[in-house]
Parts: C-alpha cells; sequence; structure tokens
C-alpha cells in the first residue's frame, strides 16, 4: 500500500480546488493523499491577497509549511510570522515553489506557466482555476497545418497597465491594427469573456499570427502563461519580461522585445515577418523549447524528486 500524506491548500486564489490542482495531482501519481485540514502533514500556501492569514492557524502545527506563488512576489523564509504588504501578506515557509533563480535550497524555481500546462490528463474544469491546461502535445507536436491560415494580424489581452504594455502596443499599431479585447486599451467593442485562464482566451488567441505577452513587471526568472498560452496555439508572441526568457523557451519560437534597441526597429522586425509567409511559417515551426525538450526542472518528475528529498523526508 502507498504511504498515506495529508496535506491542506489554505491562502489561494478564488476557484482554487484542493482537490484539483497541480500539487494535489503530482502527489497522488506515487501516494494516497488526503485533504485534511485538521493534522496535515504538509500545508501548501499561497500569496494572501485577501488577506485572510488562514495559515495562521498552523503556526505552531507541525506540518510543513510550503508556499507556492504565480505572482512576481519572493518567499519568506526567514522573517518570523508574516511580512505584511498593502494588499497582501506572506507567511513565513519552510520551502517554497517560486519564479526565482536562487541557490537557497529551500526554494524550487516552477516559474507560473509550468503550472498551465496539463501534466497528469485532467479533465476541463471551467470552474477551477487554472480552468484550461495545455495539452503537452500542443507543445512538443506543431505541424504547420494546425496552425495556418491565420485570420488576423495580432492581439492584447490585458486589464491592467502595467510594465511596456502600452508602450508596445503603439508602436505595433503604427504598422498596423492590434485588436485588443481585454478592459485595457480596449478597440473592439467587448472583451472576452471569463477569466484569463479559461477557454475563450485560447480560442481568441488562436485567431492570430501574433500576440503581445507582455509581463506587468520585468523580473528575472518572472515568466507567466503569458508566452505559453500563444505559443500552444501557434500565435507568435510579442514578449516582454523576464531577461532569462530564453532559458525557458527557444527564443527562435518568440519576438523578444528585449532584442531591439528601439520600439521603431521591433515594430519593423514585426512587420518583415508578418509580411513573408516563408519567415513567419519558420518562426510558426519552430519547437517550443529548445531541442523540443521540456526544461528538466519543471517535470514532475524532477518537482517530486524535490518534495522527497526535502520536504517529505
Amino acid at each position: 500500500m502507498s504511504r498515506v500524506i495529508k496535506i491542506n491548500f489554505v491562502d489561494f486564489w478564488d476557484n482554487f480546488a484542493k482537490n484539483d490542482n497541480y500539487f494535489f495531482h503530482l502527489l497522488s501519481s506515487k501516494y494516497h493523499v488526503k485533504i485534511d485540514e485538521d493534522d496535515p502533514d504538509v500545508l501548501f500556501f499561497s500569496v494572501d491577497y485577501g488577506k485572510r492569514r488562514q495559515r495562521d492557524k498552523y503556526l505552531n502545527h507541525r506540518c510543513k509549511k510550503v508556499f507556492y506563488t504565480g505572482e512576481n512576489i519572493p518567499p519568506n523564509f526567514d522573517f518570523p510570522g508574516s511580512i505584511e504588504y498593502p494588499r497582501y501578506s506572506i507567511g513565513k515557509a519552510d520551502f517554497a515553489f517560486s519564479f526565482e533563480h536562487s541557490a537557497d535550497p529551500r526554494n524550487y524555481r516552477f516559474p507560473l506557466w509550468a503550472m498551465v500546462i496539463n501534466w497528469f490528463n485532467v479533465p476541463h474544469c471551467n470552474d477551477r482555476d487554472q480552468s484550461y491546461l495545455i495539452p503537452l502535445e500542443h507543445l512538443l507536436e506543431r505541424p504547420l497545418d494546425r496552425f495556418i491560415p491565420k485570420s488576423a494580424f495580432c492581439n492584447f489581452v490585458f486589464s491592467n497597465n502595467s510594465g511596456k504594455r502600452i508602450e508596445i502596443l503603439d508602436g505595433i499599431s503604427q504598422y498596423k491594427r492590434v485588436d485588443s479585447a481585454g478592459k485595457l486599451a480596449n478597440n473592439m467593442g467587448h472583451s472576452i469573456r471569463g477569466r484569463g485562464d479559461q477557454q475563450s482566451k485560447i480560442d481568441f488567441l488562436s485567431n492570430y499570427k501574433f500576440t503581445i505577452a507582455a509581463e506587468n513587471v520585468k523580473n528575472d526568472g518572472y515568466t507567466t502563461e503569458k508566452i505559453i498560452h500563444p505559443l500552444s496555439v501557434g500565435s507568435i508572441p510579442i514578449y516582454w519580461g523576464s531577461s532569462s526568457v530564453a532559458e525557458d523557451f527557444n527564443a527562435a519560437s518568440f519576438i523578444n522585445v528585449d532584442d531591439f534597441p528601439t520600439l521603431k526597429e521591433l515594430k519593423e522586425y514585426v512587420t518583415m515577418i508578418d509580411r513573408d509567409q516563408a519567415l513567419y511559417e519558420k518562426m510558426l515551426s519552430q519547437p517550443v523549447f529548445t531541442n523540443n525538450k521540456i526544461p528538466a526542472h519543471v517535470t514532475p518528475k524532477s518537482v517530486l524528486k524535490f518534495f522527497e528529498e526535502r520536504v517529505l523526508c
């Protein structure tokens, strides 16, 4: 009989399902996992935007405290209690899964983009966040006839004006209209229905040759679903964000804003790709990952090994 592991999740985002999420399915691949709100072996907690501080119930409990963040927020390993910010609070963790490139053995780099892959072949659930999970074959098998022809040029889907989003939009729009279907700079008269993790957004991106894929902030290692969603449906990302993004993704499969000294040069490059079908198809046919190999550190085998050697030992 497999070992029983009792876990619980607190201070996560809305629509987070305790028995239908990455960590539950990862551990269930080898162990018998039970949700236990009273006496867990492992407590997972996240960025507490609601300031519910449900984790405080376990301050003196024996359980291992594991922090997960998909945001640009580092873990708190050493400050006793909680670190309070205007919009959220961060509890003290024994271990963490974060975006950070860190030598701290308590931290494991597992950026948000890896969380949105359907590693465990779970059914789609529109009420779960994340709702849409990318099938692995959409990232590893990329026949051109799946992706072309595209009916539209470029899209821009954001709610918040952060980072260089508007600058990039304005620069690309000097060449050709960019369809903005989010709340920010909307020019379509309507917004995409649902949350950004749902099927409706993915279907929308699939109609476009290019997607402006800009993070809300530039920080090394902070790479989210912004780049992998368009890649999964054959829309070339125009990416701005982490300076180490090419360590996660094949640099030939997307357009990196940082490769261009000016936005004018970026616009000219996008124009060239858009007007040259051969160049466009060459970029579109590039593997998502270098050598078409998923980075080892985000595979379930590697993540589970960290759990077993650090957390569950």
